[in-house]
């Protein structure tokens, strides 16, 4: 069992690190973009220390959980900027597989068997929705599928039930956003609506359900 100081400091460090992650942000969106409530400090520090709370609680003091926090970090404004702009910057997106990857393979001490997983996780993801991207072309874009693959490096650490669960939930959520906006009339079938956030949101599903 976690120490109880372990959820609430750990929320506190992500809402620090949610409101220090702004500036860069709204450098990659255009001007009129930059004071949106979703970009704000308020609103990126409130669901960063969300993300943050959730893991110390379900994973406690453990070292995977730095590796779990770095992607929540790069993915909480990585989601509102794909809401607001309909893309998700490379510039922010990329750095974060070296910096993932480094984090978990400092953890896997003298065992390799749980880092191939996570390498082989990523690789299937990225060869999953590379799949769906050619046979629906424009349901995906080329950063969905790079989004993909860090969720995937992530989810294979703790098993492939987990990759499994993250990816299913990932498409659930995709699905019922989109139909609810074309029965709302916020979109039509020809709408491009931004996937990077059902994905997200899959993937933090499936490592929050208690499934091992």
């Amino acid at each position: 069992m976690s120490p109880w100081w372990a959820v609430p400091f750990w929320a506190a460090l992500g809402a620090l690190i949610g409101a220090a992650l702004r500036r860069p942000a709204r450098a990659l969106l255009p001007t009129p973009r930059q004071a949106h409530p979703l970009i704000a400090a308020v609103t990126l520090a409130s669901i960063t220390a969300c993300l943050f709370g959730l893991l110390a609680w379900r994973v406690g003091v453990r070292p995977e959980l730095l590796a779990y926090s770095a992607l929540a970090a790069v993915c909480v404004p990585l989601a509102a900027i794909d809401v607001l702009e309909q893309r998700l910057p490379a510039t922010l997106l990329m750095p974060a597989y070296p910096i993932v990857a480094a984090l978990l393979a400092a953890l896997m001490g003298h065992n390799g068997a749980t880092m191939l997983r996570s390498i082989a996780a990523m690789t299937v993801l990225l060869a999953f929705y590379l799949t769906i991207a050619f046979a629906a072309p424009g349901a995906l874009g080329a950063a969905d599928i790079r989004l993909a693959g860090l969720l995937g490096l992530v989810l294979g650490w703790p098993g492939w039930t987990t990759v499994i669960v993250g990816t299913l939930f990932g498409l659930l959520y995709g699905s019922l956003t989109g139909a609810t906006m074309i029965a709302l009339r916020c979109a039509t079938h020809h709408t491009l609506i931004p996937f990077g956030p059902a994905l997200i949101a899959g993937a933090f599903t499936g490592l929050l359900l208690p499934l091992g």
